[in-house]
């Protein structure tokens, strides 16, 4: 009972940072202004200690990226990795670490927009600075170039895609290797309060021959007001991985 609680904690400390649906970076921007925190992934884990059976380990992991709206069509956002780990006993809690992993800079400016086809085009360039975090993440210099297409078709439906290209650290930490990935969805705006949309990913590398890997999935949505939105995905993975199937739960929370 008191791992359940524990693992409670570590979500709420989590839960106020919130995201958009979906995988795909939209190209809506946050308004002049305005300022978005999101989350893009939430994970939880929970281990048992080989060495201390009566004691457990739980991290908290949330990918999260803070955007600051200079115009309506121009973003600055700073991202990094936010964990929590925790170790417990089954009586009480021994020890709590909180950490971030690298941090990211990046902005997000929608140069094109077409209200007679519902068509917008964005550019979402970023760099990403090592932390020399004992959470992770690489301790080198890392950046890439996003870009992300969205088109309204009708009947509360809008479809989306996104390609995006990284430079990025390979697993020996010995050279560069160039990451390939895209992305697309299809979303159904089901009344004011209810979503879902069906979303499928592709990755590859130029790191070997076994780094390619995709996701084909669905997902539902939850508008509790104008400002807080949840997300519900399910994935089944193609490629390499340790799981057939992702499970993920997003967040999305609208500050001002």
């Amino acid at each position: 009972m008191h791992s359940y609680k524990n693992l409670l904690l570590l979500a709420a400390f989590l839960l106020p940072i919130a995201s958009y649906a979906q995988v795909t970076e939209t190209t809506d921007t946050s308004g002049a202004g305005h300022v978005d925190v999101r989350m893009d992934a939430l994970s939880l884990g929970l281990n048992q200690e080989a060495a201390a059976p009566n004691q457990y380990q739980a991290l908290a992991a949330g990918t999260t990226i803070v955007s600051a709206g200079l115009t309506d069509n121009f973003d600055f956002q700073v991202g990094s990795q936010l964990f929590l780990r925790t170790t417990f006993s089954a009586s009480n809690i021994d020890h709590t670490e909180t950490g971030m992993g690298n941090v990211s800079t990046r902005f997000k400016w929608t140069f094109w927009k077409d209200e007679a086809t519902g068509q917008a085009l964005a550019v979402i360039p970023y760099v990403e600075f090592p932390t020399h975090s004992q959470f992770g993440g690489s301790q080198y210099l890392q950046g890439g170039l996003i870009i992300p297409w969205s088109m309204k078709i009708g009947l509360g439906s809008t479809a989306a895609a996104m390609i995006e290209w990284d430079q990025l650290r390979n697993t020996q930490n010995t050279a560069y290797v160039s990451r390939f990935y895209s992305s697309s969805y299809l979303r159904w705006d089901l009344g004011k309060t209810f979503g879902a949309y069906t979303e499928a990913t592709l990755s590859d590398s130029t790191g070997g021959s076994s780094s390619f890997t995709g996701t084909l999935g669905a997902g539902a949505t939850l508008s509790i007001s104008h400002n807080f939105e949840w997300d519900f995905e399910e994935s089944k993975v193609i490629g390499n991985s340790r799981s057939a199937w992702t499970e993920v739960l997003r967040f999305r929370w609208k500050l001002l």
